[in-house]
């Protein structure tokens, strides 16, 4: 394994099996002849899949699974602007968290040897790596990744990668988007409009480390625009509450967007977080298969 996957390991851990199994472009609906192994029955399956004889030996009624004989084409779209350089909940780079996402999303297709590409960037554009397969080429995307945002990166705005994507990649693909917490507005809107009438979407936001709470009391700095942000303690417990009711009712308004859209999300607060944020979106898009 190169470097970078190497750090995203341990926040998938060594089994894959399951991650995006179903799905609207999904290979479960073809298969080969060559067994892969056993899971439990799930109502819809087909019962002819069922392993009578490891069934009777269980006690629970076992699906035979198969390898897939097509793939899945997985593009993520990743913000590499100046809003990945701030902290999440955790105390790590936002980055840092977006690059393991990255990591356990191509760990994920090199069991499945699903093709993976990635557009990423900042407001000024996009870097467009076309789809392949393989851990050299996930090596390859995690490296770029890393040093666009060591390079001073420009304004974040995951929409300029997300209309450079409705533009340019006219065949069905499954997105899955890296970024921290999109502002919700017309633009966001018309694009996502626009890209869910072609491709599947799966969206995993690396969250921002509050503001301010009642036990901060050390300045912060705004990483955008490099303002000093003031304490919790320096703005009273008044003001700190109603900065979090602010922030839930945003996130509440944020989680009702993407659901208007039919786009399963997941908030991410640190690497620790990344398997069960992806469980959580490869199962959504498995049942929507």
């Amino acid at each position: 394994m190169g470097r970078y996957l190497d750090r995203a390991r341990p926040f998938l851990g060594r089994d894959t099996s399951g991650f995006l199994d179903g799905g609207r472009y999904a290979l479960i609906h073809t298969r080969s002849l060559e067994f892969d192994d056993l899971r439990p029955y799930v109502r819809g399956d087909d019962v002819r899949d069922i392993d009578w004889k490891a069934s009777a030996r269980s006690g629970d009624v076992l699906i035979k699974r198969f390898v897939s004989e097509r793939h899945h084409k997985i593009l993520v779209v990743a913000d590499a602007g100046r809003n990945m350089l701030g902290e999440s909940p955790t105390g790590e780079r936002k980055y840092t968290v977006a690059a393991n996402v990255i990591g356990s999303v191509g760990l994920v297709t090199l069991r499945r040897s699903d093709e993976i590409g990635m557009v990423f960037g900042d407001a000024r554009g996009c870097l467009d790596i076309r789809l392949r397969r393989g851990e050299t080429h996930v090596e390859y995307l995690l490296s770029h990744f890393h040093d666009h945002i060591r390079k001073r990166p420009g304004r974040s705005d995951v929409v300029t990668q997300l209309e450079w994507v409705a533009e340019h990649y006219r065949r069905p693909h499954l997105l899955v988007v890296v970024s921290d917490e999109p502002e919700v507005d017309d633009r966001l809107a018309d694009v996502l409009t626009r890209i869910r009438a072609r491709h599947d979407v799966l969206w995993a936001m690396v969250a921002d480390h509050p503001a301010a709470d009642d036990a901060d009391d050390a300045l912060g700095q705004d990483v955008v625009g490099g303002a000093t942000v003031l304490s919790g303690a320096e703005l009273g417990p008044q003001v700190v509450a109603a900065y979090v009711e602010s922030e839930r009712l945003r996130r509440e308004e944020l989680s009702e967007f993407m659901t208007s859209h039919a786009i399963p999300h997941a908030l991410i607060t640190g690497s620790s977080g990344i398997r069960e944020g992806l469980v959580w979106l490869t199962g959504v898009y498995a049942r929507a298969g």
